[in-house]
């Protein structure tokens, strides 16, 4: 069952173990080869462990499609879409109102992880609390949003935390 457990994976990164999670995240990819969510994670966690190369040399290749808006966030990490690009292309997009927020909650999130895996907290904070506090949709969905909604929460209180120290 170890290779299914994705929330193994978050709870690694967020003790600092990052190659342990990264091994996590890369067995969730023989489980799921279509969640490039996973394969965030597994950038995140090998960015931590060995570096920005490294996490971009070895980001998971996805052959298949993805749900939206996971196709664009991973060109963010793929490194071929800047974040204000990343913004630019969802800002223009045509969406009702429920996939706006839908798709808003997980581009805050991962922009706002991205941000701070880059050193620029400045930006990572708000596209975090926009995330954690301004998105409405993401606290009463079911299990994975929910879930992230709570990473998305904690990620904001530990850089908050950091702010405030001297």
């Amino acid at each position: 069952l170890k290779s299914s457990h994705w929330r193994r994976g978050i709870a690694l990164f967020y003790d600092k173990k990052y190659e342990a999670a990264a091994a996590q995240f890369e067995a969730y990819h023989s489980f799921d080869n279509v969640d490039r969510e996973n394969g965030i994670w597994r950038f995140l966690c090998v960015y931590k462990a060995r570096g920005a190369a490294a996490a971009r040399e070895t980001l998971l290749k996805y052959e298949k499609d993805d749900r939206e808006p996971f196709p664009v966030i991973y060109r963010l990490f793929e490194g071929s879409l800047t974040t204000q690009q990343l913004q630019d292309e969802f800002a223009a997009r045509e969406l009702t109102p429920t996939q706006r927020m839908q798709q808003s909650f997980y581009i805050d999130l991962y922009v706002g992880l991205f941000e701070d895996v880059e050193g620029r907290p400045e930006t990572a904070l708000p596209a975090l609390k926009r995330a954690a506090a301004a998105n409405t949709w993401a606290p009463r969905a079911g299990y994975g949003p929910h879930y992230m909604w709570q990473v998305g929460r904690l990620h904001r209180d530990l850089l908050t935390a950091r702010k405030e120290q001297p």
